[in-house]
């Protein structure tokens, strides 16, 4: 993490360094390739390892170790495009955790799961964790990388900002349109997000109405 970020972020980053797992996409691809073949193979429903509340208090604790990719509804079925999923997954981690160190990446997904999974007990709501922590992990990417063009199945090059631009939208509409529950749950799955960022798009948007204001200013003297 570098100076675009805030002294106490970082150091607060740097006092829980010892908890760093490296080449983390690699451990969370393997485990949702885990759950995929689980799946599909019929050995064991992937269900049972959503994050559900009541379930919880009903004896069934391993839930809080939710598998990644434990929800049939938002991973791929077809063999090929659960493939490029996972590829995208590990190169995503494999870029954040080049640029800010296995330390800051592994924290971040931790405060993510810990964040979403307080939110669903807080509002006693069967969640996939692993959804919205890759949700994180990806808005991530693409405000660290937004010139980085990814090619769409390996043919359609696409702009790493605009995917994030395009993802946020859907969450705006969704949380515009969500009920009030829904609503709750978002914040605590962003959470993490806006933690980490908040304080970078400040400063970002303060130095643009400087510029902008030192650009007026300028405009206004050559014409004196």
């Amino acid at each position: 993490m570098d100076h675009r970020f805030p002294h106490w972020l970082r150091t607060f980053v740097r006092k829980l360094d010892f908890l760093s797992l490296p080449h983390l996409g690699m451990l969370v691809c393997a485990l949702g390739a885990m759950a995929y073949f689980a799946q599909s193979s019929g050995f064991s429903s992937v269900e049972n390892f959503l994050f559900d509340p009541i379930a919880i208090r009903n004896g069934e604790w391993w839930r809080l170790f939710a598998f990644p990719m434990s929800d049939p509804k938002s991973t791929p079925s077809n063999p090929i495009f659960f493939l490029f999923f996972i590829l995208y997954t590990y190169f995503v981690f494999q870029s954040i955790e080049s640029q800010w160190g296995p330390g800051p990446l592994t924290i971040f997904v931790l405060l993510s799961y810990l964040s979403i999974m307080t939110g669903a007990l807080v509002l006693v709501e069967r969640v996939n964790l692993w959804h919205y922590v890759l949700l994180n992990v990806s808005l991530v990417f693409g405000t660290l990388f937004p010139n980085f063009e990814i090619l769409l199945f390996f043919i359609l090059p696409v702009k790493a900002k605009w995917l994030t631009l395009f993802s946020g939208a859907i969450l705006l509409f969704q949380f515009v349109m969500g009920n009030n529950n829904y609503k709750l749950l978002l914040l605590f799955a962003l959470f993490p997000y806006f933690l980490f960022f908040g304080p970078f798009f400040f400063q970002e948007a303060k130095s643009r109405i400087r510029v902008a204001k030192n650009r007026k200013r300028f405009d206004k003297d050559m014409w004196r």
